[in-house]
């Protein structure tokens, strides 16, 4: 594997960890009623994300609990293995074959 599709890799399984982390961080701090600076911090950047996803299930749902995070870490999941699958592709059909680099003796 070559060196940026391994770099691209791991950013990507980086970042899907990175958000992953902050979802159960806000998850958390929804059971344990807070009122400072991290909470706040962690509401900020976790909102955007989940806001969509809220909207869907409120919308066709209803529920009285919020599965939003639930359903946002599926989908960064299912986004993540995609793109890894997609790298994966991506570098088997643009590798050189033993074939055409190598000279036969």
């Amino acid at each position: 594997m070559s060196l940026l599709a391994y770099s691209l890799i791991t950013i990507i399984q980086k970042l899907s960890w990175i958000i992953y982390i902050l979802i159960m961080i806000r998850v958390l701090l929804s059971w344990i009623p807070m009122n400072n600076s991290f909470s706040e911090l962690i509401y900020n950047v976790t909102e955007p994300m989940l806001k969509p996803f809220k909207d869907v299930l409120n919308k066709y749902l209803n529920l009285p609990i919020d599965l939003s995070p639930l359903l946002f870490i599926v989908c960064v999941e299912a986004v993540e293995k995609i793109l890894i699958r997609l790298i994966i592709v991506c570098l088997l059909y643009t590798s050189p074959s033993p074939r055409d680099g190598a000279t036969s003796r």
